[in-house]
C-alpha cells in the first residue's frame, strides 16, 4: 500500500503559477503572501541584490520581462565579467545602448547566439527560458526514469526537448494540469524569477539520517533517541524511538529518499508527514489528494545551503523548511543537514521546538 501512495505522489505539481503564502510583503507594494504566486522566489533574488521593483514600490510580477533585464539578472546571478568583452555587433544594441555591457557579457558567456538583432524590449518563451537556465547553469537530465516529465505539446524531435526535460527533472519549471509545458508562451518578471531562484538554489545532496549513528533529540522536556532498523520493501529505512525521560516507545519512522522526493512517515500509516520534492530548489511545496503531508500548511522550501548552528555546532548545507498553518496562525522552520538530517524546529519566535543534541556512532 505504502509503495502506490509514494508514486502517486510524485505526481504533484510544482508549476510556475505557484500557490500563496501567508503575509505581506515587505519590499513590494503588489506582491501579497497571501494572494500572490511566486513569492518566495522572487523575494528571494530582491534578498540577493539580483532584482528590484520600480520606482512606485511595484515588483508588476505579471508583467512581460524583456530580454535586456533578463541579460542584466543573469549577469548578477552569475557574476559574469563585464570587462574586455567581445562585441556581440547586434545592430539594435550599440555600444551607447544602456544595457550593452550586460547583454555582451552574457553574449560572452555562451548565453545568447550570434544574430543580426537582439531584441532587447521582447519577450522570450518558456522553451528560449529553458535552454537559457540550461546553459548559464550547464545543467543536466536529472534521472528520474520514468518519472521524467513528458509533455503532450513538446515533442521528442523538437529543438527545445533537451532543454526542457533538462530544467523540469531538475524541478526549475514544470507543466500545467493538462499535462502540457506551453513551449511558446512568453513568460512573465515573476516566472522568470522563479525559474531563475529555483536554477541557483538546485540542491542534489542526501538528508537521510545516517543509519551508523544513534540520534538524541529533545523537545524541551523529554529527551528522544532514535535507532535505525531495518529497510523494507517499500523503500523505508525505519528507525525505532524511544522517549528516554518517559520511558515509552513510540511507533517507528520511515524515512525515504529517491530521485524525484524526500519523505518521512510512520509506520503503518499511509501518508507523509513531510515530503519534500527532489532534487530541492527555493520554492513552494505542492502536495495532491490525501496522501500527505498530514499538516495540510503552507510549506516552502526557502533556503538549499543555509549555514545554521545547533549547539555550538555549525552545520553547513542546510536545507530550510518553513511550515504555515493558517488555522493555528503558527510558523515553524525546520532545519536538515547534509548527510545527518533533521538538526532543528523552531517556531517564528527561534525558541526551539525540537533539537538534535548528539549523535553517537553505533558499534558493530
Amino acid at each position: 500500500m505504502l509503495k502506490k501512495w509514494i508514486v502517486v505522489c510524485v505526481i504533484f505539481l510544482l508549476a510556475v503559477t505557484g500557490t500563496t503564502q501567508n503575509g505581506q510583503a515587505a519590499s513590494f507594494t503588489d506582491m501579497n503572501k497571501n494572494k500572490s504566486t511566486l513569492y518566495v522566489e522572487v523575494n528571494y533574488l530582491a534578498d540577493q541584490g539580483i532584482i528590484s521593483g520600480y520606482p512606485d514600490g511595484k515588483f508588476k510580477p505579471n508583467e512581460p520581462i524583456a530580454k535586456k533585464h533578463i541579460a542584466a539578472m543573469l549577469v548578477k546571478a552569475l557574476d559574469l565579467p563585464m570587462t574586455n568583452l567581445q562585441d556581440p555587433k547586434y545592430k539594435d544594441v550599440p555600444k551607447s545602448h544602456p544595457y550593452y555591457n550586460e547583454i555582451a557579457a552574457a553574449y560572452n558567456a555562451g548565453l545568447f547566439s550570434d544574430a543580426v538583432n537582439f531584441k532587447p524590449e521582447s519577450s522570450i518563451s518558456r522553451a528560449f527560458m529553458a535552454r537559457l537556465m540550461s546553459k548559464a547553469f550547464n545543467l543536466k537530465v536529472h534521472q528520474q526514469g520514468e518519472q521524467n516529465p513528458r509533455y503532450s505539446d513538446v515533442a521528442i524531435k523538437s529543438e527545445f526537448y533537451t532543454d526542457i526535460l533538462k530544467v523540469s527533472s531538475n524541478n526549475i519549471a514544470t507543466g500545467y494540469p493538462d499535462g502540457t509545458f506551453k513551449p511558446n508562451q512568453l513568460i512573465t518578471r515573476s516566472h522568470f524569477a522563479a525559474f531563475l531562484t529555483r536554477a541557483l538554489t538546485t540542491r542534489a545532496m542526501n538528508i537521510m539520517p545516517d543509519p551508523n549513528y544513534t540520534y538524541y533529540y529533545t523537545n524541551g522536556s523529554s529527551s528522544y533517541r532514535y535507532e535505525y532498523d531495518r529497510k523494507e520493501e517499500n523503500g523505508m529505512a525505519y528507525w525505532r524511538i524511544y522517549n528516554e525521560t518517559k520511558h515509552e516507545t513510540i511507533p517507528r519512522l520511515g524515512f525515504l529518499q529517491n530521485a524525484w522526493s524526500y519523505g518521512e512517515a510512520y509506520d503503518d500509516w499511509y501518508h507523509f508527514d513531510e515530503y519534500i520534492p527532489y532534487p530541492f530548489v527555493v520554492t513552494q511545496i505542492h502536495s495532491v489528494n490525501d496522501f500527505g503531508p498530514v499538516n495540510y500548511g503552507n510549506l516552502w522550501i526557502t533556503e538549499t545551503n543555509a549555514v545554521k548552528k545547533v549547539r555550538n555546532i555549525e552545520y553547513r548545507d542546510v536545507l530550510v523548511i518553513e511550515n504555515y498553518t493558517p488555522w493555528e496562525n503558527k510558523t515553524t522552520f525546520s532545519y536538515y543537514a547534509k548527510d545527518i538530517g533533521l538538526i532543528q524546529r523552531v517556531d517564528s519566535s527561534g525558541r526551539e521546538l525540537y533539537g538534535l543534541v548528539k549523535r553517537v556512532k553505533r558499534t558493530k
